[in-house]
């Protein structure tokens, strides 16, 4: 967004020194690109640029392109020089691969995040085909994904590898078509349609100067490659871009308004005293009018960006005393967050993780199943079985743990307390039916000795030694030395040999 509007001020400055600053300021962007390795943002650039020649040749920029050849020529030798750096191994490139590898993996089949994309779509479309008009609400979209893709992934079992947690559809337009409708989208457009038909009038307007338009040309490509760019990722949940995108527009219409300001001052230079007297009157109106929407935004501002901000670092603050097990430290920031926030469904998450981890078992249940509100979750599904089977409560915590394998079928954690929960229960088929799927999930894992033992176990609890001892050696050799677990281990498969030797 803001590399065009830098490029008109390039273009447009007169003074040499603020010339180079403005030069400087376009290689540091261009430069930033180039890092960042945005597929996305190449192929809006791309777009972008095949728009801004179609508007140049339509509107006769060309005099103003002419006066920069020079400096134009020189900033397109050092756009080259970077492009360069950036595509060969060097060791200013620290990247692990180069641009031109980086490009080629958007024609790559396999490449997992083009993959994952394509699977996050079409989740987000089959979304959008069971509320077409009035969509699932703002805000929506990251609770009922997952249940979608379970859907999807059942019909389309070839994406399982791709599976996504996903928040945003990783483009705006679906996602606005979900969480908002047909009507909501076309509200969306009717906004843009009036914002270029307003840019594009003043482009061609009389009394614009070339500076203005040049200046308006530069807004305009910033919101155009912008909006392109929203189709392969999702800016405008990202405070800072959205914010900058919408203050370019607010931006760009203002200045077209002292653009027409100034056509009118130039219609009527007299003015009578009547008129000057209303200009107060509506000046004082004005002023109660600014001050209103200010304490209104200021409150709104409190409400939707200081609060929930404030509760996020409070947030990550009590993730960094949960990761180090400082539990009643990690109580006290999560309950701040709470406060501040308390639509907040993965502080609920965390919040009620922590008085899991306190053994506080009620409380815990109780946020947990409030997080569930306000997020879609595949942990909390699982915590929450956790919970349940702490008190016994069997039957809840068999479908928490069946709902977050719904959710992820790869979501290992779920099998293995599924089949303890089964083994508890004494069904020990199911058992074996649950772990089995887990080793054919993720065939190489670190605990994989554990599910072997717990095997072996049940297949002694079923009379069927020969199968036990099989897992018990297999866990044998992949449990770490001087683990608790190794000396039972070793006892279980001493029984086995000395039933054999009696028999």
């Amino acid at each position: 967004m803001i590399f065009p509007v830098v490029f008109s001020y390039f273009l447009l400055e007169q003074t040499k020194k603020n010339k180079i600053i403005y030069f400087i300021l376009l290689s540091i962007l261009y430069v930033t690109l180039m890092i960042c390795q945005s597929r996305g943002i190449w192929i809006s650039i791309s777009l972008t640029v095949i728009l801004v020649i179609y508007i140049i040749i339509k509107f006769k920029f060309y005099e103003i392109f002419k006066r920069n050849r020079k400096w134009l020529t020189l900033l397109l030798v050092t756009f080259l020089i970077i492009t360069i750096i950036y595509s060969t191994d060097n060791p200013l490139n620290k990247s692990a691969i180069t641009v031109p590898q980086r490009a080629m993996s958007t024609f790559d089949e396999n490449d997992p995040s083009i993959n994952t994309r394509l699977l996050i779509w079409k989740t987000a479309i089959e979304m959008i085909k069971d509320r077409p008009i009035i969509g699932w609400g703002i805000g929506t979209f990251k609770m009922e994904y997952l249940n979608y893709q379970a859907e999807v992934l059942k019909d389309l079992p070839w994406h399982l590898p791709y599976y996504a947690n996903a928040h945003e559809a990783h483009n705006e337009y679906l996602q606005l078509l979900a969480e908002m409708g047909i009507f909501g989208f076309i509200a969306f457009l009717i906004l843009f349609y009036f914002f270029y038909k307003k840019i594009l009038l003043a482009l061609s307007h009389e009394n614009a100067s070339n500076r203005e338009k040049a200046i308006l040309l530069g807004m305009l490509m910033g919101i155009s490659g912008f909006l392109i760019h929203c189709l392969f990722t999702f800016p405008l949940h990202v405070p800072a871009l959205g914010m900058t995108f919408f203050g370019i527009m607010g931006l760009s219409v203002a200045y077209i308004g002292t653009i027409n300001i100034k056509k009118r001052d130039e219609q009527k230079e007299n003015s009578t005293n009547s008129k000057n007297n209303a200009i107060l009157v509506n000046r004082k109106y004005l002023l109660i009018s600014v001050l209103a929407l200010s304490i209104a935004a200021f409150c709104l501002l409190n409400f939707l960006v200081f609060k929930p901000y404030y509760a996020e670092l409070l947030y990550f603050q009590g993730l960094r005393h949960t990761v180090d097990q400082e539990y009643d430290l990690a109580l006290v920031k999560f309950d701040q967050a709470y406060r501040f926030n308390p639509y907040d469904g993965k502080n609920l998450h965390a919040l009620g993780g922590t008085y899991y981890n306190l053994k506080n078992y009620e409380k815990a249940e109780e946020l947990l199943v409030k997080a569930k509100h306000y997020l879609t979750d595949v942990n909390t599904f699982y915590n929450l079985g956790l919970v349940y089977s702490q008190i016994d409560l069997y039957i809840k915590a068999e479908e928490e743990y069946k709902q977050a394998v719904y959710l992820d079928p790869k979501f290992t954690k779920g099998y293995h307390y599924l089949g303890l929960l089964y083994f508890q229960q004494k069904d020990y088929n199911k058992a074996i039916e649950q772990w089995g799927k887990l080793l054919e999930i993720e065939s190489d894992f670190t605990n994989k000795y554990v599910v072997f033992n717990n095997l072996g176990i049940v297949y002694n609890k079923k009379e069927m030694p020969d199968k036990a001892l099989e897992y018990f050696l297999e866990a044998l050799q992949l449990v770490p030395e001087g683990d608790l677990i190794e000396k039972e281990i070793e006892e279980e498969i001493n029984k086995i040999y000395k039933s054999k030797l009696k028999n």
